[in-house]
């Protein structure tokens, strides 16, 4: 056996469960998830392969005793196969067949939660074989079914076109030339489906072109908003919200489209599927952070309470945890509207909602970040002078408001050896990006600069202010000015 040979061998031997792509998907499998896979790898009518069946009872025990590093290729063969000799290419294909399954399963769990998906295949179902005695069955299914689904996505009437479709072929065919047939239905559905994705498509196609430079093209735009501005199908609830979302993207100076949005959202939003409801909520909040960059603080409140309102209806979650970031941005609009007790009482009542492992590093950040809008600077101190996090974005703001904290409370020399020790990390720490790199250098610069003059020196300060005041990118500047003008005051 050559080197090469003995090396694959010995890693073969090596690898363990929790090495293998079936890990990577089934650990992400919830019990009930798994319980139910376990029902369909038995089931004869999808599989009849007992070293299959073998081969997932041994990986799902593993998942859920958390042995799957334990675990190694060869006694999962020797127990899926029931014989002692390995072979590795029979061994891989033995769990390709597997994933085979498992993404039969993932399509069949998509099919069991669409109830439309289904009325409408059952319908092509009895028009292919031809099943008479279903006909009226089958039609009444689709049509109850229609009438009480509750969401009202553009895929909604795709369905209803599909439908309309399947009872022309049943029935289309045996009417008289002369009857009335149900083509108009179909192209109503077809022209609100296509619309509404459209304008989604639209939507996106805009956002993506202002953070990319490729060239996107969109044919029959003008047609649609021509259309849609004409009065019809304002009454098809995605395309009623994906203009609106639209006219906030054409004339963001315009307020009115805005409420027009929020009246629409208070009204409709519910009847969107969650990803799509989550898009509609992004652009509104994308909308108000936009505003209140340009300045305009009337918008912090409407981002809040939006914010809110999506954590509360789960539209802001992803797997059930509060991101992070959505958690420190709702924090940060409520100090800037300067409602510390609010502030607080959000950070203790919505901490369990982040996920565990982030969750120590969102609180005693954000708690650091509120104690130093309410000026008990000593407080700061104590959460962030010893804490270094994980997450670069952590590190960067904890500094930041460090630099910050020491100059408050007159602590130069202090201040004068983090700023060193920041320079030095944001050399080091290749993966920030140049330019943000370059926003936190610039505050290491001015920081310099201020404590270094002394505070009776007016010129220094006020062309110090200027320049910071003509320097784009500059991290904390406001509070940077804000210091500045306190001196010269």
């Amino acid at each position: 056996m050559s080197e090469k040979q003995i090396l694959k061998s010995n890693h073969i031997f090596r690898s363990s469960l929790a090495d293998t792509k079936l890990y990577a998907v089934l650990s992400l499998f919830t019990v009930y998830e798994l319980n139910r896979l376990n029902k369909f790898v038995r089931s004869p009518y999808f599989n009849k392969n007992e070293d299959l069946i073998r081969l997932f009872e041994v990986i799902d025990k593993a998942i859920r005793n958390g042995d799957a590093a334990e675990l190694g290729r060869q006694e999962l063969w020797v127990k899926s196969t029931l014989i002692e000799t390995y072979n590795d290419v029979k061994f891989r294909k033995l769990c390709s067949d597997l994933l085979k399954l498992i993404e039969k399963f993932l399509i069949q769990e998509v099919f069991e939660e669409n109830s439309l998906l289904q009325a409408d295949n059952l319908l092509i179902a009895v028009y292919n074989r031809k099943l008479d005695a279903l006909y009226n069955s089958a039609v009444s299914a689709a049509e109850r079914l229609s009438m009480q689904y509750h969401f009202r996505p553009a895929a909604y009437y795709y369905y209803e076109y599909s439908f309309e479709r399947n009872f022309y072929n049943l029935t289309g065919l045996e009417l008289a030339r002369s009857k009335q047939a149900n083509i108009d239905q179909i192209a109503a559905n077809l022209d609100k489906f296509y619309v509404a994705e459209k304008l989604r498509s639209y939507i996106t196609m805009i956002d993506r072109q202002r953070m990319a430079t490729h060239d996107y093209q969109m044919l029959f735009m003008d047609e649609i908003f021509a259309y849609v501005e004409s009065g019809n199908l304002y009454e098809v609830v995605p395309i009623n919200l994906y203009y609106q979302v639209y006219l906030t993207r054409k004339e963001p100076n315009n307020p009115e489209h805005f409420e027009v949005l929020k009246a629409l959202m208070a009204q409709h939003l519910s009847r969107l599927p969650q990803l799509e409801a989550f898009e509609v909520l992004d652009s509104a909040l994308n909308y108000c952070i936009n505003r209140i960059n340009t300045g305009d603080n009337n918008y912090l409140r409407e981002y809040m309470e939006m914010s809110l309102m999506g954590i509360k209806n789960e539209l802001l979650l992803v797997n059930g945890a509060l991101s992070p970031w959505i958690f420190r941005n709702i924090v940060v609009t409520g100090l800037r509207l300067r409602d510390f007790d609010w502030v607080e009482r959000f950070i203790v009542d919505y901490q369990y909602q982040i996920e565990e492992k982030y969750r120590d590093n969102a609180v005693s950040f954000n708690l650091a970040n509120l104690y130093f809008y309410k000026k008990e600077f000593n407080k700061v101190l104590e959460l962030l002078q010893t804490v270094e996090y994980d997450d670069p974005s952590y590190n960067l703001n904890s500094k930041t408001i460090l630099i910050a904290t020491y100059y408050e409370l007159g602590e130069i020399d202090s201040l004068s050896s983090l700023l060193a020790s920041f320079e030095i990390y944001l050399r080091r720490k290749k993966e920030i990006p140049a330019d943000r790199r370059h926003h936190y250098i610039q505050l290491i610069k001015f920081m310099r600069a201020l404590v270094r003059i002394v505070p009776a020196d007016t010129v220094s300060l006020q062309k110090l202010y200027t320049r910071i005041s003509n320097t784009e990118g500059v991290v904390n500047k406001d509070w940077l000015l804000e210091k500045i003008d306190a001196l010269l005051a």
